[in-house]
């Protein structure tokens, strides 16, 4: 990509953030001594006015003793001072200007008010990315006391060289402190590039999940409303108050259900979690009540249900959620019979923690080289008239949310058989 380029998420096209580093290299080095032949000659060492340069020479007696060095063209922008006070105000005017010092050398004993470790300490607390090289003679303060001033965490933004100081000395620690203030400012934004083009591509993802569980809500609800829309022509038809009334009973838990539904995927839509609503239920309660609501389909598809085995058994669950799960097996049982057929339940307890419940269809199974895929969210076998939510849902619900198994297979004797597992209790995360 150029200064700007695209990402593909999802079928979606993102635009990420601009790739060409924004930052000039910066080479401004700001020299600070108390002895201006000093500060002078580092000056002209760095950035040089011509092509030869001359030895540095010290008042104290402290100069270089390396030959000159020669430099064809001006490598660092160098800036001068001769006290804390004056080296702050240019500082600062740098910061100010948006044209920072990448680093300094700094003597240690200058005058008052302050001297070079002071005024550094100074300097770092108010620009995190400037580095320091002290030039120090063995009487001025130790490095372990430098330290201790500066604190532990800025030992990787400063360093020393002792007096007598070489010209070779001076450069490479030039060379070497720019290119890490530089390293580190296209380092820092290249990490705010990925954080945005992460947020990009969450934002992205997001959108996608949204859009899904839109689907999933439509799925649902296009289940329960088939249900309800049964039972109401059930009751229109019927003059039989009864009849009304049990069919008016069988609207009202569908629409029971279908606002558990609502309230659980408007939940996983914010972001939440599903809402835990876990009571302690008969199994055979929400089996019942989604045969119940499937009866008008039942009857429709000339479908019967027949119960193979049916132990008692109470556990901790969701029973919406339950609900749920049987009406979109079935619902897929109905699906692969358009002749009608039988439905077989099965629900025993193997052990006291475990309840195993069994659904068989009679219909013509699932091939071999499909069946790893079918639980995948929107992979459907049903073209046009599947959406690809219902097992998916299913799963979802028995081993998220329950902590259950969901397995689906073809069974010997033909048909799918789908088995659900669910322990009687539901632990602790943490437990």
């Amino acid at each position: 990509m150029s200064a700007q380029g695209k990402l593909k998420v999802s079928g979606a096209t993102v635009v990420a953030p601009p790739t060409v580093n924004p930052f000039p290299v910066n080479r401004r080095i700001l020299v600070v001594d108390d002895e201006k032949t000093i500060a002078e000659g580092i000056s002209q060492l760095l950035c040089p006015q011509n092509s030869n340069v001359v030895p540095l020479k010290s008042s104290r007696g402290l100069g270089a003793t390396e030959p000159s060095v020669k430099i064809s063209h001006p490598i660092f922008e160098v800036v001068t001072a001769n006290n804390a006070t004056q080296a702050l105000e240019l500082f600062e005017k740098g910061i100010a200007d948006g044209n920072p010092f990448a680093m300094g050398f700094f003597d240690v004993l200058l005058g008052p008010p302050k001297d070079g470790i002071e005024l550094v300490n100074e300097i770092f607390q108010k620009d995190p990315h400037m580095y320091a090289v002290f030039v120090t003679a063995y009487n001025d303060r130790s490095v372990d006391a430098i330290r201790d001033l500066l604190g532990e965490e800025r030992t990787d933004r400063w360093d020393y060289i002792n007096k007598p100081f070489t010209e070779g000395e001076i450069l490479q620690k030039a060379r070497n402190f720019t290119s890490m203030y530089n390293l580190q400012r296209i380092k820092e934004w290249q990490q705010e590039q990925l954080d945005e083009a992460q947020r990009l591509l969450f934002s992205n993802e997001r959108v996608n999940t949204v859009a899904a569980v839109g689907r999933s809500v439509a799925h649902e609800f296009g289940n329960l409303l088939m249900q309800i829309v049964g039972h109401a022509d059930i009751a229109l038809l019927k003059q039989d108050a009864n009849r009304m009334r049990e069919a008016l009973e069988t609207i009202l838990k569908a629409t029971d259900t279908a606002t558990s539904v609502l309230s659980r995927f408007k939940r996983l839509a914010e972001g939440g979690d599903p809402p835990n609503e876990k009571k302690l239920v008969h199994m055979a309660k929400p089996i019942d009540e989604a045969i119940e609501l499937m009866s008008f389909q039942f009857k429709k598809a000339n479908v019967k249900i027949h119960k193979t085995e049916f132990q008692p058994a109470l556990l901790e669950a969701n029973h919406h959620s339950l609900v749920q799960v049987f009406m979109n097996l079935f619902l897929n049982s109905v699906y692969v019979m358009p002749q009608g057929g039988q439905i077989d339940v099965n629900m025993k307890k193997p052990t006291d923690k475990v309840i195993e419940i069994k659904i068989k269809d009679g219909g013509p199974g699932i091939p071999e080289d499909v069946l790893p895929r079918v639980c995948e969210p929107l992979f459907t076998t049903k073209g046009s008239k599947g959406t690809g939510l219902g097992l998916a849902i299913c799963k979802e619900i028995i081993e998220i949310e329950h902590r259950g198994e969901f397995k689906i297979s073809n069974h010997p004797n033909g048909g799918v058989e789908v088995t659900i597992l669910l322990p009687t209790r539901q632990e602790e995360e943490n437990a």
